[in-house]
């Protein structure tokens, strides 16, 4: 089971979204395996506005080779977004 260390980086609007409100947020991701040693350290993205959030997946495809994984880490992402979504 890979652990996940999130820390926000940046939040800027997306001007030309063609949704008002769209902001993007750059999140510091650092992804551990079982015995604690680095899985993956970089940025990834995620856009969000009034009708949900999204994972921009051009900066997380490259880090994960099944489905599975790809998944539980969107899943997660999202999550942690979602309980900041007010204060970004």
């Amino acid at each position: 089971m890979l652990k996940y260390k999130l820390n926000v980086l940046d939040v800027f609007e997306v001007n030309e979204h063609y949704i008002e409100g769209t902001k993007e947020v750059h999140i510091d991701t650092v992804i551990l395996n079982e015995d604690g040693s680095d899985f993956y350290r970089g940025t990834t993205a995620v856009r969000f506005n009034r009708h949900g959030i999204f994972p921009l997946l051009d900066t997380i495809k490259g880090i994960f080779d099944d489905k599975n994984s790809f998944m539980d880490f969107v899943s997660y992402l999202r999550r942690y977004i979602k309980q900041q979504v007010r204060y970004l």
